[in-house]
């Protein structure tokens, strides 16, 4: 068993933003529209993966505790980047911002500096998520695999059999051995298990990515391509893949652990959860399932999955990579980046309404109101 190696497009110490700043896929997924209620507390996912850097400065807060089964490699300390990228898009919370930024990530090291592992140590590495209980009684709600291979491995299965009766939701990324075509299958474990959610990746323009697996037990499709995230060292990296994809779905769910404990104080079950995903995907492919999209695109805005471009200085625009053209165009103003707030509303599927200036208290110059 392995990581689906990624391709890395540049390592950096900096950030775009001197403020904490949302990645491009968690703002495609709209988490921010759930932070005002949550932003995953009370909720641990198991990062099954190569270990994840915990002193990162973006991380440590967050880090609840871990473990190797890595026999060479004792401490749960990344050596190989590829769990820290994944732990960073769940819960990132610094320079940057994950999909759950007060989630608590468990560390669980099966796989080596060089991204491969025994399925032994893999399955120890489950058992022990499963049974794991924090100083305060905590217990994992949520485990990513964003690993896989091309074999069923009965004793894994097994194992997450028994995961998900505990009420464990498993995501798993689909695999990277895609073609870009939803007629032929690829198959990759432990995501083609019933028990897990398989999650395919799609491009930041919502396009499926060239190379994610299709088949028919793809659940939902989330950003993997070319995803910021945390690196070890304090660093961070953009990687592809649709081991990118799986932690935005773990980030998702955690999130909706999160406000189903705070409203009915428990946690949902793994088949509600998947049920909710496939409801609220956005349908992306042919109507209704497919095998390269699955039920679609997750995301938290209803109407989401919305890439826009504004290009400075022209009416042309692209929404999901398709062109359109603007009434007024675009352009500097101040140092800043301006546009019709109207015409803006109107793409982003919200309301706005111009009040001319008056006589009334506050309305010397004018007020716009917007509904979203």
């Amino acid at each position: 068993m392995q990581i689906f190696k990624p391709g890395i497009r540049g390592i950096y110490t900096q950030t775009p933003s001197p403020e904490p700043w949302s990645p491009p896929g968690v703002s495609l997924m709209a988490a921010r529209r759930m932070w005002t209620t949550t932003k995953g507390e009370g909720v641990v996912v198991a990062v099954i993966d190569t270990g994840v850097d915990y002193k990162h400065r973006d991380l440590a807060s967050n880090i609840i505790g871990g473990r190797s089964f890595v026999a060479a490699e004792p401490d749960y300390m990344d050596q190989n980047g590829h769990g820290t990228h994944v732990a960073g898009t769940i819960a990132a919370q610094g320079k940057i911002l994950g999909v759950a930024p007060d989630t608590k990530i468990l560390a669980v090291k099966v796989l080596n500096q060089n991204g491969q592992g025994s399925y032994s140590d893999i399955v120890q590495g489950i058992a022990w998520a499963r049974q794991w209980k924090g100083k305060k009684g905590e217990r994992v709600n949520v485990i990513n695999m964003s690993l896989g291979g091309p074999l069923p491995n009965n004793a894994m299965h097994r194992e997450l059999v028994k995961v998900a009766q505990e009420g464990i939701t498993v995501v798993c990324a689909a695999g990277n051995s895609g073609d870009g075509k939803d007629d032929t299958e690829e198959i990759s474990y432990p995501a083609y298990y019933p028990e897990c959610l398989a999650v395919g990746a799609v491009e930041l323009n919502t396009r499926a990515a060239n190379f994610s697996n299709s088949n028919d037990r793809i659940d939902i499709v989330a950003p993997g391509v070319e995803t910021y995230s945390t690196y070890p060292d304090n660093q961070y990296v953009k990687l592809s893949g649709t081991s990118m994809a799986a932690p935005h779905i773990s980030g998702a769910v955690a999130l909706i652990y999160s406000r189903y404990f705070m409203r009915f104080k428990k946690y949902p079950t793994p088949e509600y959860l998947r049920d909710l995903l496939h409801y609220q995907a956005i349908d992306l492919g042919k109507i209704g399932f497919d095998n390269l999209y699955g039920f679609g695109l997750f995301s938290f805005n209803v109407d989401g999955g919305k890439a826009i471009k504004l290009i400075l200085g022209s009416r042309q625009y692209f929404i999901n990579g398709r062109k359109y053209h603007l009434q007024e165009d675009p352009a500097w103003q101040d140092s800043s980046a301006a546009a019709s707030i109207q015409e803006l509303c109107h793409r982003l599927s919200c309301d706005s309404s111009a009040l001319p200036a008056d006589s009334t208290p506050n309305n010397d110059k004018g007020q716009i109101d917007i509904w979203s």
